[in-house]
């Protein structure tokens, strides 16, 4: 059976009854939602990863790296 209070109606009402400060949360999701969240993200350079994992390559010669790969290849 189908409740004859509009759906709306009835998250505005729960809304109303939860404290303020759950309120302004809500109010915080619903703005991401309608300005999309990607909008609210700072865009980053790919040059910001620049000697992320360099690390993994040390005490590793390059050249050596590339032969040994390109030899799996045969």
């Amino acid at each position: 059976m189908k409740s004859s209070i509009p759906i709306e109606k009835k998250i505005v009402e729960e809304i109303k009854s939860l404290p303020i400060p759950q309120q302004k949360k809500i109010l915080e999701v619903v703005r991401l939602l309608k300005t999309g969240i990607e909008g609210t993200h700072k865009k980053h350079s790919i040059t910001e990863l620049r000697g992320c994992g360099k690390e993994i390559w040390e005490g590793i010669d390059a050249q050596e790296y590339v032969n040994k790969l390109r030899e799996e290849w045969i």
